[in-house]
């Protein structure tokens, strides 16, 4: 079914770009003869007056100078020097003829249809033209002293003859130039819409066959086209990505609940089993209570990962300054690094702005400090800093602890990863994927440098504010240590 509607509109749409090209060119050929026919014929005419024009104004001066019988005399001495087919002829007020010579061969001249004309105030122009004989003539008229009018015509035959072959040679090639746009059209469109006809198959092959393995072949010239097809493997690229990220979610989400699900169940067969023990049921329902909201918790975080990873998190951009926000999140886990004998640190600089969401980054960055904290000794140190790099705010979480293996380091911001080092610690192995969706949901971006038992820097870097100006870098110190 799919394969015959996308042939049919392969076909429709090759044909109607075809009809268009032809429609087109015909509409610019038979549009650029009319122009070059018209300037043509112009151009004729024009010089055809201008000739009769010269004459006329010749032969009045004639008229002005000895009368009626000094114009036929001196017409006719030029006459027969003249090249030119010429027909002169004098008019009286009555329309009587009172001079008249017509050259030898002319046709088609109807001296009748010159007669019915009043008196003259200016010069008029008139065209005669005969099918039968195929002649045509150009005759001006123009006003003499006493009434008469002086009509001095030229053929015009030789003129109208080439136009009449242009024309012909015109309709003689616009059948085979219409045929060559049809068919070149058509295979230009053919080669112009190949792309299109690969991405028409890729698409039927992976509804068929459900392989999202499969791309559109690109090709190294450019075009739209081109990177229509391009733009088609990135999205299909990252949905397979995103299909296998889902895929990889449920099956450690599935592990993940298994465990937590497992002591729900454990938990209240306890209580069970004991009706009576009222302690025993507290303690059951205190257990319970908090393995549900750790499972709620998963959920919830997975959720705002994928929402901040196919871009649909909303997120409430605001000017954040920095220096508050890190000041914030060191006063939330002042308590924690003081139960742990730890050093926490924060060098920021105190006009530092970012355009952000506050909670979200607030989150991103407590994350970052709790995972710090899991993993460092007592005595050691953690260090929160800010700064500006290359026009871009770097906010950074340093500590002296463990460190991370090199063969984990490109896998710590998978979706519930957790290291060797991490299983002891209780978490859901969600923490640091979901800094990198947040970050990368502000357009930013989240790197890790770390050496095993050295220490580890997370940085994470967003576009500065304009708004920051000078900055002031001052140091602030929260240190706990453990009881002596």
């Amino acid at each position: 079914m799919f394969s015959r509607q996308g042939k049919k509109a392969g076909i429709t749409f090759s044909m109607k770009l075809s009809i268009l090209y032809a429609l087109f060119f015909a509409v610019s050929a038979v549009g650029l003869f009319g122009v070059a026919y018209y300037l043509m014929e112009d151009f004729a005419e024009q010089r055809e007056r201008e000739i009769i024009r010269d004459r006329i104004e010749e032969y009045r001066a004639w008229y002005q100078e000895g009368g009626l019988r000094a114009l036929k005399a001196r017409f006719e001495r030029q006459a027969n020097r003249s090249p030119d087919i010429l027909f002169v002829r004098v008019v009286g007020p009555l329309n009587q003829v009172l001079f008249v010579s017509l050259p030898n061969g002319a046709k088609g001249l109807d001296a009748e249809k010159l007669k019915p004309f009043r008196r003259l105030e200016k010069d008029f122009w008139i065209s005669i033209q005969d099918q039968a004989e195929k002649s045509a003539w150009t005759v001006g008229m123009a006003p003499l002293p006493g009434g008469l009018t002086l009509q001095v015509g030229k053929s015009a035959t030789q003129v109208h003859e080439l136009l009449s072959y242009f024309k012909g040679l015109f309709w003689a090639f616009v059948i085979p130039i219409l045929l060559l746009a049809v068919f070149g059209g058509g295979f230009l469109t053919f080669r112009a819409i190949r792309p299109i006809r690969r991405l028409i198959q890729t698409v039927q092959h992976i509804l068929r066959t459900g392989e999202m393995s499969l791309r559109v072949e690109e090709q190294a010239e450019g075009g739209e086209m081109n990177q229509l097809v391009s733009l088609f493997n990135q999205m299909l690229n990252r949905n397979q990505t995103l299909i296998q990220a889902m895929h990889n979610s449920l099956d450690n989400v599935a592990h993940d609940l298994r465990t937590p699900m497992t002591r729900l169940r454990g938990v209240a067969e306890l209580a069970v089993q004991n009706p009576r023990d009222q302690k025993a049921c507290q303690e059951a329902l205190a257990d319970c209570m908090e393995e549900s909201e750790r499972v709620l918790t998963m959920l919830n975080t997975l959720m705002d990962v994928a929402e901040a990873e196919t871009g649909v998190m909303r997120l409430e951009r605001e000017s954040v300054h920095v220096a508050d926000m890190i000041g914030h999140v060191a006063d939330l886990y002042e308590v924690v690094a003081e139960e742990k004998g730890a050093t926490l640190k924060t060098h920021t600089p105190s006009d530092l702005v970012i355009r952000a969401d506050r909670t979200r980054l607030g989150q991103a960055v407590a994350n970052l400090v709790d995972n710090s904290l899991k993993y460092i000794g007592e005595g050691g140190t953690i260090e929160i800093s800010a700064g500006l790099n290359h026009g871009m705010a770097v906010i950074s979480v340093t500590d002296d602890g463990l460190g991370i293996p090199p063969d984990e380091i490109n896998q710590i911001w998978d979706r519930l990863y957790r290291g060797d080092h991490s299983r002891s610690e209780r978490g859901l192995g969600l923490g640091l994927s979901f800094v990198k969706a947040i970050v990368e949901a502000h357009g930013g971006s989240a790197d890790v440098k770390s050496r095993v038992n050295q220490g580890t820097t997370f940085s994470i870097r967003l576009p500065a504010s304009p708004q920051g100006g000078e900055m002031r870098c001052q140091t602030s110190a929260t240190s706990a240590s453990s009881p002596t």
